[in-house]
Parts: C-alpha cells; sequence; structure tokens
C-alpha cells in the first residue's frame, strides 16, 4: 500500500508540473519585463534569480483607461504585458492591488512576490490565445484529480480522504450536474464522458480572468475540484489547504516533519492558493 500510495503521489506531482510548467514560462519571461518595458536585461535577470531588480520609479499609482477598465502606471509609464500590451485591470480594487504589490518593491524589484502581476499578465497575454489549449489541459488533468485517486479502501488514509473529500465531491455534483469518480488505482481512473462535459461547460462559461486564476489554482491544488470549489467560493483558504495536503499530513505523521523542507513546501503553497483566491475576490469587486 505505502507503495502505491508513494506511487501515486509522485505520479500527481508530474502532473502538476506538467499543468504548471506554460504559466512559469510566462512568469520567467514576463515578471521582471513588466517595469513599463523599462527593465533592464540585468534586472531580467535579477528576477529569474529571485535577485532584487533596482527600482527605477517613485510612485506606482493608477487611473482609468480612455476607453474602458484600468491601468496602472509607474510614474508617468503605463505597465505592459510582455506582449507589450497595456495592462488594463477590469476594476479599480484589482488595478490598487496590482499597483500596491509594485509600490512595495521598496528595496528592489522582486518578481517572484508579486503574484497578482504574474496572474494578470497571464489573463492578458496567455489566455486569449491559448484558451483552448488550457481547457484541454485542465480536462486531460481531471481523470488523475487528487480528490479522485484514492488510497486502499479500509485503510486510515482511505478513511481520512472519505471524510475530508467526498463531501466536495458532492458539491461538485451540485455545482456542475455531474460526480467525478473515483479510483484507488495507481493508473488514476477515467472519468465518465457526463463528467467530462459538464467540467468543459464550466470552463467555457469562464472569462479569461476567471480561466486564468482556475488554471493556476488546479495546478498548485493538483486538482480541478478544489480550484473550482475555491473560484466558486465553496473553500476558504484553510480548509483549501487542509484538503490539498491531507496525504502528505498523513505521511508527516508516520515519518515525521522536515525542517526546511516541508515547511517551505507549505508556505509557497499558501502563497499560490491564496495569491489566485484575493486575485477572484477582486475581480468581483465591482
Amino acid at each position: 500500500m505505502a507503495m502505491a500510495m508513494a506511487t501515486g503521489m509522485l505520479r500527481r506531482r508530474s502532473l502538476h508540473c506538467a499543468m504548471q510548467a506554460s504559466s512559469w514560462q510566462l512568469l520567467s519571461r514576463s515578471m521582471g519585463t513588466e517595469t513599463a518595458a523599462a527593465a533592464s536585461s540585468e534586472q531580467m535577470a535579477g528576477s529569474k534569480s529571485k535577485k532584487a531588480g533596482k527600482r527605477f520609479y517613485e510612485k506606482a499609482h493608477t487611473r482609468p483607461s480612455e476607453k474602458d477598465g484600468y491601468e496602472v502606471l509607474l510614474d508617468h509609464r503605463v505597465l505592459r504585458t510582455p506582449a507589450k500590451k497595456p495592462l488594463k485591470l477590469p476594476n479599480p480594487a484589482l488595478a490598487l492591488a496590482v499597483a500596491a504589490e509594485w509600490e512595495w518593491q521598496s528595496s528592489g524589484v522582486r518578481a517572484f512576490t508579486m503574484p497578482l502581476v504574474k496572474l494578470t499578465s497571464i489573463a492578458l497575454d496567455q489566455v486569449p490565445t491559448d484558451r483552448e489549449k488550457i481547457i484541454a489541459t485542465l480536462l486531460k488533468y481531471c481523470h488523475t484529480d487528487t480528490l479522485c485517486c484514492r488510497a486502499d479502501l479500509g485503510s486510515k488514509l482511505a478513511d481520512k480522504q472519505v471524510k475530508l473529500w467526498d463531501p466536495l465531491l458532492d458539491w461538485a455534483e451540485k455545482e456542475v450536474g455531474a460526480r467525478p469518480v473515483v479510483s484507488s488505482s495507481i493508473f488514476g481512473t477515467i472519468q465518465p464522458y457526463p463528467v467530462i462535459f459538464a467540467l468543459d461547460k464550466t470552463l467555457r462559461s469562464m472569462s479569461d480572468w476567471e480561466l486564468a486564476a482556475v488554471d493556476s489554482l488546479a495546478g498548485s491544488a493538483k486538482s480541478l475540484v478544489v480550484a473550482l470549489a475555491i473560484a466558486r467560493n465553496e473553500l476558504s483558504i484553510e480548509r483549501a489547504m487542509d484538503i490539498i495536503r491531507l496525504e502528505e499530513e498523513h505521511q508527516i505523521e508516520d515519518w515525521g516533519h522536515v525542517e526546511g523542507g516541508h515547511d517551505i513546501d507549505i508556505a509557497d503553497l499558501r502563497v499560490q492558493i491564496t495569491a489566485a483566491s484575493v486575485f477572484l475576490r477582486l475581480l468581483n469587486n465591482k
């Protein structure tokens, strides 16, 4: 059983990396270059290595754009995406939050501390052109959704999964119209057509902004069901963390906590989940 659990966790970690690859590639291109197209190549290299690039602006602020939405400015320069589009936000709340991330770069520009900027750039540059690919990828990996890959029946972990995960699958059935099936096979499961159809319909109903956040959440949580639940305000951040980390916490109970390993993983996951959750809340702030 231990081998099956380890294999399953390793498989989902690999899928998580695959789901996040395109987003991280965009991040590495964008997060140092969003400095109003004025950051130098040295700053870009610094952002990739998590070193601070020089802060070259005095003030980050917002203003309504000429047509619709809101722009973020660094001094007098309009912030732009990696594709050189004006970084235009749909409402003042999200625009102020993005501006705040830039304003907080007091000792230098550190790209990895600006998750809202990352999500905004993805929503504007990547999702409009790769929308079909993103949806297809999410649907492909829903067959190995964490909530659907179970330990052997009768095991302690399986009992925990039933208690913590099944209510969320019940919610998914009510929310999208079909209940994902579960399996204890190390190869995952094959979701039936009604589940795929229902999830596809749900994803296609989302705006580019929502899809960017859900894609990020699904990759971090290794679960589309969890991502949708967070997006629909069904899960708090703390509850989501408990659900996502159930298997790893079970392993920690047996093998102990690794300082400098598990704690860093937890902090990183919390940042990713919180950023996308806040992004969605601000997006819906009218």
